[in-house]
C-alpha cells in the first residue's frame, strides 16, 4: 500500500469536495479498459482518454475506510462506506455498513466484516466487501482516526446538531466522548468521539447514522469553504492524511463530473438489518433481500459497455 503525496477534491463524498488524488494507481483504467499512460504523454491527452474510460460505466464504487490502527496493533475497520458515483445521472449514493455486520471473510470464516482489515488490511477488506455485496469496488480510501481528528482541526471544526447526552471513557485508549444535546462546533477529538460512540440502545446502527449525518454537515461546510484560492491548502492537508488507489489523472475527471453536485443530489443508506447474539457475540445480520434491492438500483454498474 503507498501513502499518496497528493490528495485531493474530496474523499469523495465523504469529503465530496476533496476527490483523492494519488501519482499512481490506474488500476481501475488499466485493468478494465486496457488503457496504459505513457510518461510522455501531455496531461490535456491523458484527461481526455480517462474521460472517454469513464463515460463507458455507469456507476464507480470507493469503498471507504475509517481504521483504528495503532503502532502494535493493525486495528480494524470500524467505518465502512461505500460510495457510489452514478456518472450518468451525476448523483451520489452512500451506503454504510455496521461494523459488527457478520459475513464469510475468506480462510476465517463467518466473522464481524471489519475483522477482514486486522486480517488482510485493504486487499482482503475490498475483496470481502466485493463478494459480500457483489459489485466491484474500484476505488477505496482509507483515514486513521487519528488522522481524522488531525484533518477536522486543521479545518477549524465541524458545526453539528448533539441528539443526546454522549459519555463514555475508555480506559485502554484514554479517550473520553463527553457531549450535551444541542448545537455545538466540534474540535478533532469531539468530532471522533461524535462519529465512534455506540453506546445506546441501538449500538451500532445508530453509530453509523450519526457518521452519515456528520458526512453530510462536513460536505456543506466544505463545500462553503474551498476555492480556487485556497485549494492547494487543501490538497497539501488532504495528502498528508488519506491513503488511496485513485490516481492524479482520475482524481481530475472524476472532480470535473462532480464538483456541481449539491446535497440534494446525494442520498445515504444503511445496510438494512437486524441485531443477533450468536455464541454469545453481537452481529447484525444483513438483510439480504432489502439489501440486495438497494445496490440492484443504486450500486452495481449495468452499463459497461464493450471496445
Amino acid at each position: 500500500m503507498k501513502k499518496w503525496k497528493a490528495v485531493v477534491i474530496g474523499i469523495l463524498v465523504l469529503l465530496i469536495v476533496l476527490i483523492a488524488v494519488g501519482v499512481g494507481g490506474y488500476y481501475y483504467i488499466q485493468n478494465s479498459f486496457n488503457y496504459t499512460p505513457t510518461k510522455n504523454y501531455p496531461v490535456l491527452e491523458k484527461v481526455e482518454l480517462l474521460d472517454v474510460a469513464f463515460n463507458k460505466i455507469e456507476k464507480i464504487n470507493v469503498a471507504l475506510l475509517g481504521v483504528d490502527e495503532r503502532k502494535t496493533d493493525p486495528g480494524r475497520s470500524d467505518t465502512i462506506i461505500i460510495i457510489s458515483l452514478d456518472v450518468k445521472n451525476k448523483k451520489v449514493n452512500i451506503l454504510s455498513i455496521p461494523r459488527d455486520t457478520r459475513v464469510y471473510i475468506q480462510d476465517h470464516g463467518f466473522t464481524k466484516i471489519n475483522h477482514a482489515y486486522a486480517y488482510g488490511g485493504v486487499p482482503l477488506s475490498l475483496k470481502t466487501l466485493e463478494s459480500f455485496l457483489n459489485i466491484p469496488i474500484h476505488y477505496y480510501v482509507k483515514v486513521n482516526f487519528q488522522q481524522f481528528e488531525k484533518f477536522i482541526d486543521a479545518i477549524g471544526g465541524v458545526d453539528i446538531e448533539v441528539e443526546r447526552r454522549m459519555y463514555y471513557r475508555d480506559k485502554t485508549d484514554k479517550f473520553l466522548v463527553d457531549l450535551t444535546p444541542g448545537v455545538h462546533h466540534l474540535n478533532g477529538r469531539e468530532a471522533l468521539g461524535y462519529v465512534r460512540f455506540r453506546h445506546d440502545p441501538m449500538g451500532d446502527l445508530a453509530r453509523v447514522e450519526r457518521q452519515q449525518k456528520f458526512l453530510m454537515a462536513l460536505f456543506k461546510q466544505m463545500k462553503e469553504k474551498i476555492n480556487l484560492l485556497n485549494m492547494p491548502q487543501y490538497i497539501s492537508l488532504a495528502g498528508s492524511i488519506f491513503e488511496t488507489n485513485v490516481s492524479l489523472m482520475e482524481g481530475i475527471v472524476i472532480a470535473s463530473k462532480f464538483m456541481d453536485i449539491s446535497e440534494e443530489d446525494i442520498h445515504t443508506f444503511i445496510m438494512p438489518g437486524t441485531t443477533e447474539t450468536i455464541n454469545g457475540i453481537s452481529y447484525v445480520i444483513p438483510d439480504e433481500s432489502k439489501l440486495k434491492d438497494i445496490l440492484e438500483q443504486y450500486f452495481k454498474p449495468n452499463n459497461i459497455k464493450e471496445g
